[in-house]
């Protein structure tokens, strides 16, 4: 006799499509969690020449219940009953004076109840069976995208009612959807590109930051994916996001490099952000065989004072940029990932371009290949 339900979420990412390289998809277990999250397919096997559309981000998992919640999911998805002594709904039960679930609780054809309709101790457990299972999912992307540098907004999706998607099962060989809730579905909102991979090297670098339950996404990350999303609409915009997104990142580096010193970094003024990557960085990455050629960046840094230049210049008196927006985006993104290289990631070396690398002493430890996320017009 079965004592657990099984539920699936399912998040649609029809905006996107996936390198052909990877036509099965990719899946990552929490064994601790026991929760597995996928990304599939629903795309035509031979639909390579764009990549594969139609895309899903599904997480699964499995929870205790009691008798009475299994007995009542199982006469709803196989008899398509609800239990009149179980449910709080006062039956029958009309919608402009027709009767769409009878006293003894049939439920009429066409007709699919609401999360109103469960007994509380159930609806509580379906909530929180999709908010944990999103949770890891909206994670499983973020963290992906931090360690392949993949494009994408901030928000992946909007902020709604989590059951919509959610699906269960009892002993049944396919997933039912639960009862929505009133106020409708969610959506996910992944605007934007990016390039993700999923080798036998990512899965296990991937595995060695999700058992970290403290790492996300750094906010630097997050700052310069805004700022990439808007730049070809709005430089203005995205270059004092760009230049947030800097300063944050030094600032967070500096907090996690020496603790002591966390509340100066993220509540003083900030001194000269050249100066920091000039003259305090060398200080506190002494010795560090990764920081060894750190004085061959020096054009990285001239270029740093330019992006302070023409950020206090748009800031402070409305006046256009004289340098590359591109270049400010470029160089931010170097030095983030090199954050995270200092830190401890020395994945991250593969996500610095190919000039910083080079001039860092950095090489590729892997091989890699593209899988193309993009927004469908």
């Amino acid at each position: 006799m079965t004592t657990q339900i099984h539920f699936l979420l399912i998040m649609d990412l029809d905006d996107y499509t996936f390198n052909p390289h990877r036509p099965e998809g990719i899946s990552f277990t929490d064994s601790e969690a026991s929760i597995v999250v996928e990304i599939i397919s629903r795309g035509k096997e031979d639909d390579y020449h764009f990549g594969h559309r139609n895309l899903e981000l599904r997480a699964k998992c499995s929870c205790d219940a009691t008798q009475t919640q299994i007995e009542f999911v199982e006469s709803l998805i196989v008899d398509k009953i609800i239990k009149p002594e179980k449910t709080p709904i006062k039956l029958p039960y009309l919608i402009r004076d027709e009767e769409v679930v009878t006293s003894e609780g049939h439920v009429k054809p066409g007709y699919s109840p609401t999360a109103d309709f469960l007994p509380k101790d159930l609806e509580e457990l379906c909530i929180s069976a999709g908010v944990n299972l999103e949770k890891h999912a909206l994670r499983f992307i973020e963290l992906l995208r931090w360690i392949e540098k993949a494009g994408g907004t901030v928000k992946i999706r909007d902020n709604r009612d989590q059951r919509f998607g959610l699906y269960w099962k009892t002993t049944q060989d396919q997933y039912y959807g639960v009862p929505w809730p009133k106020q409708g579905p969610f959506n996910l909102t992944g605007h934007g590109f990016g390039g993700l991979t999923w080798s036998d090297e990512d899965q296990k670098i991937f595995a060695e930051v999700w058992k970290n339950k403290d790492y996300q996404e750094p906010l630097g990350h997050q700052l310069l994916r805004e700022a990439r999303g808007i730049s070809e609409h709005n430089h203005r915009s995205a270059l004092l996001i760009c230049y947030s997104a800097l300063e944050v990142g030094i600032k967070q580096h500096i907090s996690k490099c020496v603790p002591d010193a966390g509340w100066l970094a993220m509540h003083a003024p900030t001194p000269p952000l050249f100066k920091i990557l000039r003259d305090y960085l060398p200080i506190i990455h002494n010795g560090k065989v990764d920081f060894e050629r750190w004085v061959e960046i020096k054009p990285e840094l001239n270029l740093v004072t330019r992006f302070v230049e023409d950020r206090n210049r748009l800031a402070h008196r409305g006046d256009d940029i004289t340098g590359s927006l591109d270049d400010y985006l470029r160089v931010t993104g170097d030095l983030l990932f090199t954050f995270d290289v200092l830190e401890g990631h020395s994945w991250a070396k593969n996500c610095v371009s190919q000039q910083f690398g080079k001039l860092l002493g950095w090489s590729p430890n892997k091989n890699t290949f593209s899988v193309t996320v993009e927004l469908i017009q």
